[in-house]
Parts: structure tokens; sequence; C-alpha cells
């Protein structure tokens, strides 16, 4: 079974939430855990992994919190993505340092490489602007 990893729900849901207070303000750690029901210690993590990768900022003191580096509609799925789970690669062999010694011979690796290209052009397509607004359609991987 394909499943979506916590850190990705997770922290996307907090940066879903960062982008619908953009020009509002920033939001402490308690805000975003209490309001996405996040353990402020998983949270912390995934806010770390996601100012290393320069998508959020923070700031201390009383007025201190987080906000986004960017508007949403620059921030793309795909970055957000590789910020808490590392580069998106869907097979071990069509890339990097594991290849298959089969790799000159492989039948499924174009495939493989067809798919993964796909997928990144989507990741890099849908902003988070388009998930705040919703203006992706489910049935199909089309944006409005």
């Amino acid at each position: 079974m394909f499943k979506v990893s916590a850190k990705i729900e997770y922290g996307l849901r907090a940066m879903i939430l960062l982008g619908q207070n953009y020009n509002i303000g920033r939001l402490s750690l308690s805000e975003i855990a209490n309001s996405e029901k996040i353990s402020k210690e998983f949270l912390a993590q995934l806010m770390l992994d996601l100012r290393k990768a320069n998508l959020v900022e923070s700031y201390k003191g009383i007025t201190g919190g987080y906000s986004l580096t960017r508007h949403p509609r620059e921030i793309t799925l795909r970055e957000i993505l590789e910020a808490l789970e590392g580069p998106i690669q869907i097979i071990e062999c069509i890339r990097g340092s594991n290849l298959c010694e089969k790799q000159n011979l492989c039948i499924t690796k174009n495939v493989w490489e067809f798919v993964e290209i796909k997928i990144l052009d989507l990741f890099n397509e849908i902003t988070l602007q388009d998930l705040i607004t919703g203006n992706i359609r489910k049935e199909a991987n089309i944006l409005l």
C-alpha cells in the first residue's frame, strides 16, 4: 500500500495554515499545533525542516512565531514535500547510487522514469495557493 507519511500530512496542513495567514501575521507553534491537532514536539521538528528549506521563518519573543518566506503562489507542492521527506524518487533503481545490474536491459525502467517525471511535473505545477483555494479538481490532474 502506498501511504503518505505523517510528516507530509501534518507538514502540509501546517503550511496551508501559514498560507491562510500569510498577510495576517505570524502563528505560534502552539497556535498551529492546537489548530491542526499536532503534537508540539512533532510540529517543532517539521518546522525545523521547513525552515532549513527556507520555506518558513521563525521569530522569537512575545510577537514571535512562524510565517512563510514567500507568497503561497510562489511555493510549490514539490518544495514542501522535499523539505519534509527529501528528494522524490519513486523507485531506487532509476537514479542514484543503487543502480540495478539490469538497468540497460530493464523492461520497466522507462515506465518508472516516465511516471516519476510526470509526478514531479505535477508537484511543480501545484502551488500552496492552489491548496489553500482548492483549485485542484479531485477527479483529474488538472488545475482549475
